[in-house]
């Protein structure tokens, strides 16, 4: 999640000179100008809006869904403006903007309460035998986050544990290879480890109302795919009212790409809190305070860690002039 904008503004360049020519083969900018491209990775509360796609209730023609293996690489595609949105955690909006990003807030997918976990080895089953132990955390706010908490509860220092630095795509081998004894991690990921014998240590539970899943748009994409984004948020919460009337049918449509049975897909939602429009359109409004005061809090974390380049005006990164009216 390294901080890199070489090319930014040349990029910007050839995107707007493209735009004056009529869609050619040898304009690598022309479907980045024609559709609006959202990058995002596997991750439960994402899901709704493929589940969308899958039904036809997403017009696709319009909208790019970006494939990434980690939100490290979501991130860096914003930042290389091969995607105007992306699917990411308050902490990795927050740290965008802190490096210049130019971003709003406009969906909040999900909230964790169990989803992102601590996985140690099952010989490891309180939190302070991780002392001298080997810990797989994400480079992030985030991983930042569960990893002071965890050391706080188990009254133990940095020093008194290894930092090993993994990225989502890589906690699985990790783990089957021994090179971690414990691993900050989230679903489906954690599922999966707790299966071949890994246990539940600690998860977000402990910390409720810190780690929100959001969808960031790039601000000038706000203006060139206005209808896009609407569409987008649309087909999320048409996604979202099918899993909550259908539960058992939207298990099996996303049990696939989550790599899980079906029948445990319904297990890992209980760990979300999946607001609705309702709850959205509060979520991100001025008067509400729980989005803000969570990212005071992350930015403070951020620092600490010398994880955040500058100044990020959290007020203006919110709006919730996106939801849909109809869903009020």
């Amino acid at each position: 999640m390294k901080s890199d904008k070489t090319g930014l503004l040349s990029r910007r360049h050839i995107l707007k000179s493209a735009a004056a020519f009529s869609c050619m083969p040898w304009l690598s900018g022309c479907s980045f100008a024609q559709k609006f491209v959202v990058a995002g990775h596997i991750w439960p509360g994402y899901e709704f809006i493929y589940m969308a796609r899958d039904l036809d209730w997403l017009k696709t023609d319009d909208i790019e869904l970006m494939f990434t293996h980690s939100a490290s690489e979501s991130m860096q595609a914003l930042r290389d403006q091969r995607a105007h949105a992306a699917m990411l955690t308050l902490d990795e909006a927050i740290r965008l903007c802190s490096e210049g990003l130019d971003l709003k807030i406009v969906l909040v997918f999900d909230i964790s309460l169990g989803a992102d976990v601590v996985i140690s080895r099952p010989s490891i089953q309180h939190i302070e035998q991780l002392r001298a132990k080997r810990i797989g955390v994400e480079d992030s706010a985030l991983g930042a986050l569960m990893f002071h908490q965890l050391l706080a509860q188990a009254h133990l220092q940095p020093q008194e544990v290894t930092k090993v630095t993994l990225t989502i795509d890589q906690h699985l081998l990790a783990w089957q290879t021994h090179k971690i004894d414990a691993v900050i991690t989230y679903e489906p990921n954690a599922g999966k480890l707790i299966k071949s014998g890994g246990f539940r240590l600690f998860d977000s539970r402990q910390i409720p109302d810190m780690i929100f899943d959001v969808l960031v748009v790039n601000k000038q994409a706000i203006n060139s795919h206005q209808s896009a984004l609407r569409e987008l948020i649309r087909a999320h919460f048409k996604g979202l009212h099918h899993y909550r009337v259908n539960p058992m049918d939207a298990s099996y449509r996303v049990a696939k790409r989550l790599g899980l049975p079906a029948e445990e897909v319904l297990q890992v939602y209980r760990g979300l809190l999946l607001p609705d429009a309702l709850a959205n359109y509060a979520y991100l409004s001025e008067q509400d305070q729980r989005v803000i005061e969570a990212a005071n809090y992350l930015v403070a974390l951020m620092k600490q860690a010398d994880i955040m380049v500058a100044h990020c005006d959290l007020r203006d990164l919110l709006t919730n002039q996106f939801i849909p009216k109809e869903y009020l």
